[in-house]
């Protein structure tokens, strides 16, 4: 069963949506609340119903749309094209399946279709998420078998509910080891009544052996009663014998008549016999009448040609010459097989001078000896490796016009803004005298500061001297003075400054005078580079000139075409090679032919007897096919005559045999009549008369025994009177075995008020009647228990009967899928009754809960596919996974998506993934993108 299209009508998000997929292997990818599991819940609810309003699952109702439900495509090897659609109904749905012949139907036709499983059981094997490969953790070795059988034989989860439902009732009346349980409980009362009902019957020995006495009395009155039915039937058949005593002398009388019919010597079939011999001596006549006919006809249908005459009387020279025709006719289609292969060769080699370069009656070079070829070789080889260092030289000579070029293009553009050098010059003994003058201003500046202090403090001190006021004005005029010349001298160097480039527009011009002279440094380094490469090219070519002239008087010296090449000298070589071989293969054909054509005509003298068929122009081919010709038309004549004689001859052997067969039915005939004892047909025919007589009377002795049972007829050996006399004494033996009986039956009564009074009076009987009680009780749990039980065992073994038992290839196969996910790391895996163990690689076992969650994982995965594997001849339904291997490693997925791929082959695997390697190498049909967007 395959799903190929889901068409939505209204279902969480999805409205008014279609989905095809792919038949084996089919992703679907997207971002979480993409609505991938929304769509897995659909198809779970197409195929098992609308979850219920109590259900713990969600039921996904639209909230943009009033329509609920939709419909799925599939495609089955049991029904072919199906349409399941389900829409809002009842609490389920209402569900309506769609067969390609037309039929439809509704839950129970589905019920078929999905193989009778129910959500539980496809949700617990076929439909997974993370959490549900975790759970196989948690299965023991039973809880898998079982697992297995659920799924194995379908339909069978309600009986394996019951079972498991006897087992604990079971447990709750009886365990091997418990204390609370009733018949563990029960059992321990018993033992004790035991043991105090010993004790009590120790001190009893009387009533033992009152007992022992009821018990031989017991025996007797049944060996008595044994003895009185066996009389009572001998006088129910006494009396048998009287009521069908007419047809029991009936019988006597027909064993009589029967005994003195003898018939010994006939057998049941005879007349039979006779009836089919007599028949087929009839049709043995007709047949013989008409093959004798037939005969006649084949006499007058022949008649020898002149050509056959002609043959009779040369018969031994023509077979002499049809005997050398073969020979002939080999040898001519020999010759001409050899000049056919011959003119092939011709215009082979004609076709391979023309494509060497040569006319076609141009003669081929002188063969080169060994050292030739080596001399050549090593030419070859010098002249490669001077054209590559040639090759190597010219890159790099393109290479350096080019780093040239790109220099000489720097340089144009560096010129087109450099200064002159008359400017620069200046520029450069401005700037350093203004680097100078910045290194000297610390000084004007203290003695400007030094003036103006000094100024300050004569005015202080002519303030305070007013007895030298001149003096003091005098040294103020003085400093002021000064001070006046530097700032006049400062504001000359202001307006020089203005002539000048800034500082950095200097520098600039600094670095770029440097680049210019490192590219003529560069161009220099160019230029005797290009000088060394021209020198080597020059002894190369030199070199190459030397080689390439040794060669041309070589071509001269050995008639070798002037077209070829050096390095096509060896390959040349060997053509002509083959066109040498060719030439003296044609030469031999040629001289083989000559030979063949010699030999024909010697063999063709004979002939010449035979002038009269042939004339005197033919060629010998000519003259093979007339002979041919009229040898053949002669042959098939001889073989039309001998096919008469063939089949006169047929007919002759078939008259003869159909006489034999007429004499062995007639012998036939006379043995059967002898061996009845009749001279004649018509005696035996009477005699199979009475045999029929003694037939009904047989028929009738038959039905009256059957009416009659055996022992009556046995007793009418008797009498009337001696079966009435065996009566009468039959009856008092009874009469007295009665008698017997009854004082046997007072005896034991005696006997048992003795015990009975023994019982009533002692401790032992109160005892006995308690162990009894407990017994019973004992036994009627015992029965309650083993019934429980026993239909446990009965449902399961019934179960297992009806399915293969496929635990041990499904643990093969999980051992296989579990080796290639983790790249032959792990080897086997057994399962014990607790727990999964798995065998790593160097030979030791791990507990499945040992494993890290990444190798966890595949196991309990590969143990699934294992399963869903082995229960494809019983249940095969898609499989569907919600991103199973997000813990996995990138090595690991991509062995599981490879994994999944293998296993989709047979059984359609469709994932939701968020993972964008999940649809890696994957067919456009194969995908199917969701977005967040409705």
């Amino acid at each position: 069963m395959r799903i190929k299209t889901l068409t939505i009508y209204g279902y969480g998000k999805w409205i008014d949506k279609t989905f095809d997929f792919s038949p084996e292997y089919h992703v679907i990818y997207g971002k979480n609340e993409a609505g991938k599991s929304t769509l897995m819940s659909f198809i779970h609810s197409i195929l098992f119903g609308f979850p219920t309003r109590h259900s713990a699952l969600l039921r996904y109702e639209p909230k943009g749309s009033s329509r609920y439900g939709g419909k799925l495509i599939i495609d089955d090897e049991r029904f072919g094209i199906v349409s399941i659609e389900r829409v809002q109904g009842k609490s389920t749905g209402d569900v309506k399946v769609l067969l390609a012949d037309g039929s439809t139907g509704s839950d129970d036709l589905l019920h078929k279709i999905i193989y009778g499983i129910d959500r539980n059981l496809y949700q617990s094997v076929f439909s997974f998420h993370l959490k549900g490969i975790e759970q196989v953790e948690e299965m023991t070795k039973d809880q898998l078998s079982r697992y297995f059988l659920s799924a194995g034989a379908l339909g069978t989860e309600q009986f394996l509910k019951r079972s498991d439902q006897l087992k604990q009732q079971a447990n709750q009346l009886y365990k091997p080891t418990g204390r609370i349980p009733e018949i563990n409980q029960a059992l321990k009362k018993i033992e004790a009544k035991k043991a105090s009902m010993e004790e009590a019957k120790s001190k009893n020995t009387q009533y033992l052996d009152l007992l022992q006495k009821v018990e031989n009395i017991s025996r007797e009155i049944d060996k008595s009663e044994i003895d009185k039915r066996t009389f009572q039937k001998q006088i129910e058949s006494l009396r048998q014998v009287e009521q069908n005593w007419e047809s029991i002398l009936e019988i006597s009388q027909l064993e009589k008549d029967i005994e003195q019919l003898n018939t010994s010597g006939l057998s049941e079939n005879g007349l039979y016999e006779l009836n089919h011999l007599n028949k087929q001596i009839e049709e043995i006549r007709k047949e013989i009448l008409k093959l004798q006919g037939t005969l006649k006809e084949f006499q007058k249908e022949y008649e020898p040609s002149k050509e056959l005459i002609m043959y009779q009387e040369n018969e031994k020279n023509i077979n002499f010459l049809a005997i050398q025709l073969e020979s002939i006719s080999d040898m001519i289609r020999e010759k001409m097989f050899i000049n056919k292969e011959a003119d092939r060769l011709q215009q082979n080699i004609i076709k391979n001078k023309v494509q060497e370069g040569l006319e076609s009656n141009e003669e081929l070079s002188v063969a080169l000896s060994g050292a030739e070829r080596n001399q050549v070789d090593q030419w070859r080889v010098e002249y490669n490796e001077v054209e590559q260092m040639l090759t190597t030289l010219k890159e790099a000579q393109f290479q350096v016009e080019y780093k040239k070029e790109s220099l000489e293009e720097n340089i144009d553009q560096l010129e087109k803004t450099l200064w002159s050098n008359e400017k620069f010059r200046k520029e450069e003994e401005y700037h350093d005298e203004i680097k100078n003058n910045q290194q000297n201003k610390p000084t004007t500046t203290l003695e400007i500061i030094f003036i103006s202090a000094s100024i300050i403090g004569v005015l202080v001190t002519a303030m305070l001297n007013l007895f030298m006021p001149w003096a003091s004005f005098g040294f103020v005029f003085i400093i002021v003075g000064s001070l006046i010349s530097s700032l006049l001298k400062k504001n000359r160097n202001q307006k020089k400054n203005q002539d000048f480039s800034t500082y950095e527009a200097y520098i600039e011009q600094k670095e770029m005078r440097r680049q210019w002279r490192q590219y003529l440094f560069n161009i220099d380094k160019l230029e005797e580079e290009k000088r060394s490469n021209q020198k080597e090219r020059d002894i190369l070519y030199h070199r190459e000139n030397n080689i390439l002239e040794q060669w041309i008087n070589f071509k001269k010296y050995k008639h070798i075409n002037t077209s070829i090449e050096l390095i096509d000298a060896l390959k040349h070589e060997d053509k002509m090679i083959v066109l040498r071989e060719q030439g003296n293969e044609l030469r031999r054909l040629r001289k083989a032919a000559l030979e063949l054509e010699k030999d024909i005509l010697l063999k063709m003298e004979p002939f010449k007897k035979m002038g009269n068929l042939f004339s005197e122009d033919d060629t010998p081919e000519q003259k093979v096919n007339r002979f041919k010709n009229y040898y053949n038309k002669v042959k098939e004549e001889k073989n039309h005559l001998q096919q008469y004689v063939i089949e006169s001859q047929e007919v002759r052997r078939a008259l003869n045999q159909l006489f034999e067969n007429e004499k062995e039915y007639l012998v036939k005939k006379q043995n059967l009549l002898q061996e009845a004892g009749a001279d004649s047909e018509d005696v035996f025919r009477h005699l199979y008369g009475i045999l029929k007589q003694k037939n009904e009377k047989e028929e009738r002795l038959k039905i009256l025994k059957e009416q009659i049972p055996a022992e009556s007829v046995e007793n009418f050996a008797f009498s009337k009177e001696e079966i009435e006399n065996n009566r009468v004494q039959l009856q008092e033996e009874i009469n007295k075995i009665k008698e017997k009986i009854k004082m046997q039956t007072e005896q034991k009564i005696k006997l048992e008020i003795n015990i009975k009074n023994l019982e009533e009076g002692g401790e032992y009987t109160a005892l006995l009647q308690e162990f009894e009680n407990e017994k019973s009780l004992l036994q009627e749990l015992v029965n309650k228990w083993i019934s429980k039980r026993l239909a446990s065992y009965m449902i399961e073994r019934t179960l297992k009967y009806a399915r293969k038992d496929r635990f041990p290839e499904t643990i093969k196969d999980a051992e296989r899928y579990f080796a290639y996910l983790t790249n032959d790391a792990y080897k086997k895996i057994v399962i014990n009754n607790e727990t999964v163990w798995v065998l790593t690689q160097d030979g030791n076992y791990l507990k499945a809960e040992e494993l890290s969650r990444g190798t966890a994982e595949p196991l309990y995965v590969a143990l699934r596919l294992a399963f869903i594997a082995n229960i494809q001849d019983t249940i095969r339904m898609p499989l569907l996974i919600d991103d199973g291997f997000v813990n996995l490693d990138r090595n690991r997925r991509a062995r599981m998506y490879q994994l999944l791929k293998e296993i989709s082959k047979k059984t359609q695997v469709i994932y939701f993934s968020f993972d964008s390697t999940s649809y890696k190498n994957l067919e456009e049909n194969q995908i199917t993108f969701l977005t967040n967007e409705l």
